[in-house]
């Protein structure tokens, strides 16, 4: 029977009674005292109900549906049926560590404009031992932000990751913003609910780590994200336009140099948005060859000839596409390409020796766009030091030769207006 607890822990589950088990014994462990859980069966075949039921516990209602009725509408069902005033939606394969409920329901009702707590994660394996989680991300903040400035942190670039069983969401605002949607994709429907969010509402960072999650071949977000030819990453700029919309729409679009820093974002996302388009469906787009041969042209017809180019390609191109040139790998190690720089501050040094011993131009090729996201603090100090003398789907060039006047220019590194 479903309860008004102050919390519901709903897990939608499918065919996972091995790991479901887990998850349960860890949730039963919390020692909040006001919580129940709602464990949403999406038509099973295998034991998941007698282990369920195996629990004996007051606290766990067990819910079944007659038909698999897909991931999603399984997700949304969990929201119309939550009567509490908090609610997790816990994936059946991640398991709570002690202090998870406590601790978040204390820091949302510290901060009553908060519209949902993040907790720390751990990685684990099928077998629950610790491994490193699959994708680098940027540490995220500490303690209360607004939700307008994650959602900037976002735009800029950061890879500020959310797991959804870290998150613990504020009933109120989620029925405010509408719930679940699917604008983009089915593997970003828990993005865009926290850019939503975030557009009207503060988040709560608790910096420890107080859930786990597990990391195995079975779990869509590896298949998706981590996984050549994965289309996780396309839903994700996607949302990334949407941050902008919602920024657009802020207080903070007052500023007009504001308005045209996300104008210059928005175009960027969807050109990588559409890259990754072009991908999945090679048709869309000009062949390689005829990309190479028009971007080679571009170079000669902008460039005089002669002149020293940082070349960031991810050493695609090769050394003879541009003989009238003298070509530089970035980074570059006595001539040889070094690989990417581990952080931007590695990226401006080498830049700027670079430059002092003759580069002239810096020429990013479309291979290596993505840099021009993931070293944001590289983007700023070019974009407000030299002047960009090209900038289409193809080559993204700065004059190295003369600092520009910018009104960015005295931006702090790794941030943007």
């Amino acid at each position: 029977m479903i309860s008004r607890t102050k919390v519901t822990i709903a897990i939608p589950t499918y065919n996972r009674s091995n790991l479901l088990k887990i998850n349960l014994k860890s949730v039963l462990a919390q020692n909040y005292p006001d919580f129940q859980v709602l464990v949403l069966d999406n038509a099973s075949t295998d034991d998941t109900e007698s282990v369920v039921r195996s629990f004996a516990d007051p606290r766990v209602t067990y819910l079944p549906s007659e038909t698999n009725i897909g991931p999603f509408r399984n997700f949304y069902r969990a929201i119309e049926l939550n009567p509490s005033v908090y609610l997790v939606l816990l994936h059946d394969d991640d398991p709570m560590l002690p202090g998870f409920i406590h601790e978040s329901v204390l820091a949302l009702e510290t901060y009553p404009n908060a519209a949902f707590s993040v907790t720390g994660v751990q990685g684990i394996d099928e077998y629950d031992n610790p491994v490193p989680m699959p994708v680098s991300v940027d540490p995220p903040p500490v303690g209360l932000i607004s939700g307008l400035e994650y959602l900037h942190e976002i735009v800029v670039g950061r890879n500020l990751v959310i797991h959804n069983s870290s998150v613990t969401i504020r009933s109120s605002a989620l029925k405010t913003v509408g719930g679940l949607d699917v604008p983009h994709s089915k593997h970003s429907v828990d993005l865009n609910l926290y850019l939503r969010l975030a557009a009207q509402y503060d988040i709560v960072f608790i910096p420890k780590q107080l859930a786990q999650v597990r990391i195995h071949a079975g779990q869509d977000s590896h298949v998706r994200f981590n996984i050549s030819g994965g289309t996780g990453p396309l839903g994700t700029m996607a949302e990334r336009t949407d941050a902008i919309a919602h920024l657009l729409q802020s207080p903070r679009a007052a500023d007009a140099m504001y308005r045209r820093w996300l104008t210059e974002r928005l175009l960027h996302i969807n050109m990588r948005r559409s890259e990754m388009t072009a991908q999945l469906l090679p048709s869309l787009n000009l062949t390689w060859e005829e990309r190479l041969q028009i971007a080679t042209q571009d170079i000669a017809t902008s460039i005089p000839a002669g002149e020293s180019l940082i070349l960031v390609d991810e050493n695609q191109w090769g050394s003879k596409v541009l003989p009238e040139f003298r070509l530089l790998p970035f980074l570059e190690c006595n001539g040889q390409y070094w690989g990417p720089p581990p952080d931007d501050r590695t990226a401006i040094r080498e830049l700027e020796r670079m430059r002092q011993e003759g580069a002239s131009f810096m020429v990013f090729a479309w291979p290596a766009f993505w840099w021009l996201d993931y070293y944001f603090g590289l983007r700023n100090y070019l974009r407000s030091k030299f002047h960009c003398v090209l900038d289409n789907s193809r080559l993204i060039v700065f004059d190295l030769r003369h600092d520009s006047q910018s009104i960015e220019k005295n931006q702090p590194l790794g941030n943007e207006p």
